[in-house]
């Protein structure tokens, strides 16, 4: 199978629920964009991604609970490779081979794949690790991600890949807290203790923010802090590494939690 497949030199090739992507010679660079249907055999669906016969990605669909067999159904997904070797594949889980459910529609499942840079310009993989949503290509400044939209990420450390649900902060007018080792997620209105930052917010006074954080509640793994940063949940490392990469942080107004978990809620009424 893979030796077919290096001879016809197909830029992209499908097979069962394996992605194969040539990228050599000619094929380095090229631009291309594939629409296609995977008939999903497994509850869990894994989708793998191979460069050169070489296994690049393993996505794991992991599924809602309100939808937890995926056997029998149908991925409506688009592959795109670009110019500068960056791999984009997102799409919709649908119980129809020819159609899917639009965005609007209450049963909506869409699926969006961390991008990745192929192996000629994987620098540029490394200069993501630890990086925030928006920097890996998995949300987009001046687009709405619909909350029925769920990232599959891939650990930088450990390759295992896990999924991420969001909630718009900004919108929501609240400010989110990760736990410390992000097994929770804590949520306060915008109002809920004086002085604490709001998305966007550049300029965070440390004294200030210390005096916030210590009327949060506590956690079963630890502290809610604002630079706490969201960890892979099985080797816990961080993924998007606010602790080093503070700047990010105030840009970042996409609260996550782990596929099928919800945040906590702020239920102190006094304020600060």
């Amino acid at each position: 199978m893979f030796q077919l497949f290096a001879k016809r030199y197909n830029r992209v090739e499908i097979q069962g629920d394996n992605i194969f992507i040539a990228n050599l010679k000619n094929n380095i660079g090229k631009v291309i964009e594939l629409m296609t249907v995977f008939d999903l055999s497994q509850a869990i669906p894994e989708i793998k991604v191979y460069e050169n016969n070489q296994l690049a990605r393993l996505y794991r669909m992991d599924t809602l609970n309100t939808n937890s067999n995926l056997a029998g159904q149908f991925f409506h997904c688009s592959i795109r490779i670009l110019d500068n070797s960056a791999v984009i594949i997102d799409g919709i889980i649908s119980k129809s081979v020819t159609s899917h459910p639009i965005w609007t529609n209450k049963d909506y499942e869409a699926v969006r794949l961390q991008p990745f840079f192929l192996s000629n310009a994987k620098n540029n993989n490394s200069k993501l690790i630890g990086k925030g949503l928006f920097e890996r290509g998995l949300h987009f400044s001046g687009t709405v991600t619909p909350s029925n939209v769920r990232c599959i990420c891939v650990c930088d450390d450990c390759k295992q890949s896990f999924s991420l649900q969001h909630f718009h902060a900004g919108f929501s007018e609240v400010q989110y807290f990760y736990s410390t080792d992000s097994k929770e997620t804590l949520i306060v209105p915008n109002n809920g203790i004086a002085k604490m930052p709001t998305q966007l917010q550049e300029s965070v006074d440390l004294a200030t923010l210390l005096e916030v954080e210590g009327k949060l509640p506590k956690t079963f793994d630890g502290n809610y802090r604002y630079y706490n940063s969201f960890k892979c949940p099985y080797c816990l490392t961080p993924f998007i590494d606010f602790n080093k990469y503070k700047d990010i942080r105030p840009g970042e107004y996409y609260g996550n939690t782990l596929i099928n978990d919800e945040p906590k809620r702020w239920t102190d009424q006094k304020g600060g």
